[in-house]
């Protein structure tokens, strides 16, 4: 290993997207126009949100991403530079267009979503760097390429000592049975559990165990979150919030846990301050665009 390879505490790899979200009553029919009340534009992506998150708190986080050679992914770029993320390797796509979300948010916080995925895609074991993987403490992967995904976890688990955590959402049953056994951290939401297994939270995360992942939790937005370990089932109740947008809710769920574990937390208090986070962030309309002060999340931890 190159002791000059630069490092971070966790390694975030996978979609970096430009957001751009509007206020409605409702979204409109086939072939209506309707207007919207409020707009804002912030940025996403499952991977450089959870990034974002991490090191909103405090943790040196790195990202590994894709964007196309547009106006799109020179914001993107500046987005995760001016937020301290380090881009040990975003790849430029000159003749690909970058991801883009339409997001149209109702009164209540529901989301109708339009994403464009971009180059994602074009992402190969080519692109990544294992020193990279090695020098960090834990690797993060959002989505990308499934196919890679597996052997990066694999190369990962059997190369490195870094730990492999999973966002499990929308991933289909065929891939997280591929991706389970080389998981450390597997944590998807309700809606995927339910959809991919027909499964509740606490049966999925039992079932997620069995399948060779160490850790599993699901996330049930205002129902909270459940755990399992494979010796005790954890359930964290959710904190009350007035809800504008759940955009990148479980995204900086993943960054808020991964810091909080990285900072000796047990997986009870852990789950807890991810929870707290990832709710305060829907107070605001954009998935960064609201993220608390770690004095805040502290505070109503056991209020």
């Amino acid at each position: 290993m190159n002791p000059n390879s630069p490092s971070c505490d966790a390694l975030f790899i996978g979609s970096s997207t430009r957001d751009l979200l509007m206020i409605v009553e409702a979204p409109p029919e086939s072939d209506r126009r309707i207007a919207a009340s409020s707009y804002a534009e912030s940025f996403g992506g499952v991977a450089s949100t959870a990034a974002a998150a991490f090191r909103h708190l405090g943790g040196k986080a790195g990202i590994i991403t894709a964007i196309g050679g547009d106006e799109t992914g020179r914001l993107i770029r500046e987005d995760l530079a001016a937020r301290g993320i380090d881009p040990l390797a975003v790849h430029v796509f000159p003749e690909s267009a970058s991801s883009l979300s339409m997001i149209q948010v109702e009164h209540s916080g529901k989301r109708c979503l339009t994403c464009y995925g971009g180059c994602i895609d074009r992402l190969t074991m080519e692109h990544i760097d294992m020193e990279l993987v090695k020098r960090a403490k834990v690797l993060h992967i959002g989505v990308m390429d499934f196919d890679v995904a597996e052997e990066l976890c694999r190369r990962t688990k059997k190369e490195t000592d870094t730990l492999v955590s999973i966002d499990g959402g929308n991933i289909p049953l065929d891939a997280a049975k591929r991706l389970l056994p080389w998981a450390d951290y597997f944590i998807p939401d309700n809606k995927t559990a339910m959809t991919t297994l027909g499964m509740e939270p606490a049966e999925a995360c039992r079932w997620y165990v069995s399948q060779g992942c160490r850790v599993a939790a699901v996330t049930a937005a205002e129902q909270g979150i459940w755990a399992f370990d494979g010796r005790e089932l954890l359930h964290v109740p959710a904190i009350s919030v007035k809800v504008v947008d759940t955009t990148g809710a479980g995204d900086n769920f993943h960054g808020a846990f991964l810091w909080a574990r990285a900072q000796g937390y047990e997986l009870r208090r852990a789950l807890r301050f991810a929870g707290v986070f990832a709710s305060l962030t829907c107070e605001g309309l954009g998935g960064r665009n609201a993220y608390p002060a770690k004095r805040r999340v502290e505070s109503l931890m056991f209020a």
